[in-house]
């Protein structure tokens, strides 16, 4: 039952604020309280919406802890939310997906608490696929047959960036999440913020212009595209073709943390690494100050454990160097006094060697000197030659009345020959020197 309050006539008056003022409600009236309300309409609805069969597409699709499905069904023009309780018991989860078109069995309520009322759903059957999970399939194949997804070609994150760069809603919870991980991590990290959209017909258009921003100034080493979780339209301008290029086309690094981690975009694809979340994303961006540290730690304490190690080992070999050395000059010792013998014993020989040359040298000269022709001359031997210089040393070779010359060992004469026979004479003409 209803309750029913008396209401003010005009003619009634009512005191405000010290001052009296007449009603401006005209006539008797019922008032209800919002529960009253609310609790009318519910009665309404329940009594004639017991079981409706609607169709739809699903969105915006949540599966809570208790059990309980919550999502949107709409088309076009409308929308409704939907419940399904004990989910897990009734269907399965891995057929259930957003933008499905769907056709549901239910009744309608209202949830008291907030004044809405919504679809509880008793049965459920897969239609078809929604519009815009249609086109995000029909993109996704196109650019994974572009290689825009190969993994070859994507890029890791610095190690140690010098300042990251974050595309993002400024006014959004994930926007915080990720200054306050980053500041966690590494205080000092320089970050730069380019606002935009995250939502709506403009939002893909802001997200290019920042990818292309950053790209153009190189102030970031780093870039993270993120926004929290939402609808399936909500999250449709990251599976937007225009950012899915601009990505590919960016010389820095990306990585993307969009939605919560069940939602998959096209811009996951092609990010250089894909983060579940924003809060994700901003700590693979970065790496803790204090890792960064102890890593730099551990390998100054490896380098000087490698440096000592080399210096031990090369101390050992210069110290059998030298002990090489010593064992060698002691052979150099021993050998220099047997060549100084052998260069004595050398010397001696060859000075023998030498003598008995000489010697040998001087025979042969006193050889050279008796069979001088000279010498035979100074004997007071001569020589009979002709015109043409042969030597005379046969009768025979020579002619009567033919010039001779005859050299003597001092100077020459001129000759005829005059007869060969009897001997052989001569007649003497000329001489020279």
């Amino acid at each position: 039952m209803l309750n029913v309050r008396r209401v003010l006539r005009v003619e009634d008056r009512k005191e405000v604020s010290g001052e009296v003022r007449p009603s401006v409600l005209p006539g008797p009236y019922h008032i209800y309280t919002v529960s009253e309300l609310t609790a009318h309409i519910s009665d309404c609805l329940q009594k004639n919406f017991k079981n409706v069969f609607v169709e739809g597409e699903i969105s915006n699709l949540r599966f809570y802890p208790s059990g309980h499905l919550y999502f949107t069904l709409k088309d076009d023009l409308a929308s409704i939310r939907a419940v399904v309780f004990n989910f897990p018991f009734r269907f399965s989860m891995d057929l259930i997906k957003d933008g499905l078109t769907v056709v549901v069995r239910g009744r309608l309520d209202v949830y008291e608490r907030r004044g809405e009322y919504q679809l509880v759903v008793e049965d459920l059957e897969i239609t078809g696929l929604g519009i815009l999970f249609q086109k995000f399939e029909m993109l996704k194949r196109r650019l994974l047959k572009e290689g825009l997804f190969d993994e070859k070609r994507k890029r890791p994150i610095p190690l140690l960036p010098r300042r990251i760069g974050i595309i993002t809603s400024p006014a959004g919870a994930a926007i915080r999440d990720m200054l306050r991980i980053i500041a966690e991590k590494f205080d000092n990290m320089g970050v730069l913020i380019f606002p935009v959209r995250v939502q709506g017909s403009e939002a893909a258009l802001e997200i290019v212009e920042g990818i292309e921003y950053f790209n153009r100034t190189k102030e970031v080493d780093v870039i993270i595209l993120g926004r929290g979780g939402g609808s399936v339209e909500d999250l449709q301008p990251f599976n937007e073709e225009t950012v899915a290029r601009a990505i590919y086309r960016s010389d820095i690094p990306i990585v993307t943390g969009i939605g919560h981690e069940i939602d998959y975009t096209i811009a996951d694809f092609v990010a250089d690494l894909r983060a579940p979340t924003p809060t994700k994303a901003a700590e693979v961006a970065v790496r803790a100050k204090s890792d960064l540290k102890a890593t730099i730690g551990a390998q100054k304490d490896k380098m000087k454990e490698a440096l000592k190690r080399i210096l031990e080992r090369e101390r050992e070999r210069l110290s059998s160097y030298r002990i090489e050395l010593i064992q060698r000059r002691d052979f150099l010792d021993e050998n220099r006094i047997y060549l100084d013998e052998l260069g004595r014993g050398l010397l001696q020989g060859m000075r023998g060697l030498l003598e008995s040359r000489r010697k040998g040298l001087d025979g042969l000269s006193q050889r050279l000197l008796d069979l001088n022709p000279l010498g035979v001359l100074k004997r007071g031997y001569s020589i009979t030659v002709k015109k043409d210089g042969r030597v005379v040393a046969d009768k025979e070779e020579v002619e009567e009345g033919e010039e001779l010359e005859i050299i003597l060992h001092r100077g020459q004469l001129g000759v005829t020959v005059l007869s060969k026979n009897g001997g052989t004479r001569i007649k003497t003409g000329n001489s020279k020197g």
